[in-house]
C-alpha cells in the first residue's frame, strides 16, 4: 500500500470514529473539563494554536500525537501559563524514540485556581424568603490531565499517533443545607480520554497535512447528577507550508511557516486558526496568529530563541502573548530541549 492510499485509509478511519460522537451529543454548547481547551506550548499559541502539522517540537503532543512520529533522541518541554483571572497552568511533555519501534511520550497539565471561598444558602433565612449566604470554608479545586502516547513513522512522510489520558476534575466538596443534618457532597470526577492523529509531509516545500481527534471519551457524570456530559471533543484538520522555500530556492537561512487549521468542536460552532512563524538561521523566531470565531481569544504573537549545543542538540526558550476580550492578555513561557 503506497502512502497516498494509507492517507485515505486513515482519513476514512478517523471520520468513522468522530461521527457517532456527534450523534450522541444531547446538549448544545455544553461539555465538562473545559480546561482541556486551553492551549499548551508558547510556540504553538504564538502561532494562533495552528500547530497540528508540526513535527519537530514535543509540545505538539497536546495538539496531534502523530507529530512525534519522526522525533529522534530525547525531547522535553515545560511551560507556565498565566491564564485569565489569576489562574495558573503548568504543563510538561517528554518523548524518547524507540528506534524502529516508534516514539513513546508522556504529557501532563494542571490548572491552579488558587484559594476559592465556599458559600451556601442559609436554609433558615431562605424559608422566610430572605436569601442569605453562609461561609463553608475554602474550596480546593484541581484540574489535571496526565497522558501516555505512542507515535510511529510509517514512512519518511507519513506518521500516526495516539494518546491515552487520565483526566481529573476536582471541584472540592460543598455543604448542602437542609432542615435535618447538613450533607457534604463530593464533586470530584475522573475519566479516560483518547487522542488520535495523522501527519503527512509531501516533501514539497515542507507542505504538510494533518488531522487530529482530541478528548474522545465516554459520557461521564458528577455525583448525584442524572445528566451526563462529554469531554470537549474536537476534530481538527489543517495544513502548513514553508513559504520562504517557495520563493528562495536552496535557502538555508530563512524560513516562513504558514499554517491554517480548521476545528469542529462538539460543543461550539466551527473555528479557524491561522498562524505563521518566521525563523532566521534556525536560532531566532517571530510568530503571529489569529483565532477566528472564539468567544474570548483573538490575535496572538510570540518569539523564540534556540541555543544550539551541537548539530543535533539544543535548548529553546519561547514566549507568547494572547489578546483576550474582557480580560487582560495572557502570557506564556516555555523551555524545551533536545538531546
Amino acid at each position: 500500500m503506497d502512502n497516498y492510499n494509507r492517507l485515505l485509509l486513515i482519513v476514512f478511519f478517523i471520520g468513522l470514529i468522530s461521527m457517532p460522537m456527534h450523534g450522541q451529543t444531547k446538549l448544545s454548547a455544553q461539555s465538562i473539563m473545559k480546561f482541556l481547551n486551553v492551549g499548551v506550548g508558547a510556540r504553538a499559541v504564538g502561532m494562533g494554536d495552528s500547530f497540528i502539522t508540526n513535527g519537530d517540537d514535543v509540545s505538539v503532543a497536546f495538539w496531534n500525537p502523530a507529530g512525534l512520529g519522526h522525533l529522534t533522541g530525547i525531547h522535553t518541554m515545560i511551560e507556565m501559563n498565566r491564564w485569565i483571572s489569576d489562574i495558573q497552568q503548568y504543563s510538561f511533555a517528554a518523548s524518547t524514540d524507540l528506534g524502529v519501534y516508534g516514539v513513546l511520550g508522556v504529557t501532563f497539565t494542571m490548572m491552579d485556581y488558587g484559594e476559592i471561598h465556599g458559600t451556601t444558602i442559609d436554609i433558615v433565612s431562605a424559608s422566610s424568603g430572605a436569601f442569605e449566604y453562609v461561609e463553608t470554608g475554602n474550596v480546593n479545586v484541581t484540574n489535571m490531565a496526565i497522558g501516555v502516547l505512542y507515535a510511529r513513522a510509517i514512512s519518511n512522510q507519513f506518521s500516526i499517533g495516539g494518546q491515552l489520558r487520565y483526566v481529573y476534575s476536582g471541584l472540592g466538596s460543598n455543604l448542602i443545607q437542609s432542615v435535618g443534618t447538613p450533607e457534604m457532597l463530593d464533586n470530584n470526577l475522573g475519566a479516560l480520554a483518547f487522542d488520535l492523529g495523522t501527519r503527512f509531509n509531501t516533501e514539497f516545500n515542507d507542505l504538510t497535512f494533518s488531522m487530529s481527534l482530541r478528548n474522545f471519551s465516554r459520557e461521564v457524570r458528577y455525583p448525584r447528577m442524572s445528566q451526563g456530559y462529554y469531554l470537549p471533543l474536537i476534530f481538527s484538520i489543517g495544513f502548513s507550508i514553508d513559504a520562504a522555500s517557495m520563493v528562495m530556492q536552496e535557502n538555508t537561512v530563512h524560513s516562513l511557516i504558514v499554517s491554517i487549521n480548521g476545528l469542529h468542536p462538539m460543543d461550539y460552532a466551527e473555528k479557524m486558526n491561522v498562524g505563521a512563524e518566521y525563523g532566521y538561521n534556525r536560532q531566532f523566531y517571530l510568530r503571529g496568529g489569529y483565532k477566528f470565531n472564539y468567544s474570548l481569544e483573538s490575535f496572538t504573537t510570540g518569539l523564540g530563541v534556540r541555543y544550539p549545543l551541537s548539530d543535533d542538540e539544543h535548548l529553546q526558550f519561547d514566549y507568547s502573548y494572547t489578546a483576550m476580550r474582557y480580560f487582560d492578555g495572557v502570557h506564556r513561557i516555555s523551555v524545551s530541549s533536545h538531546f
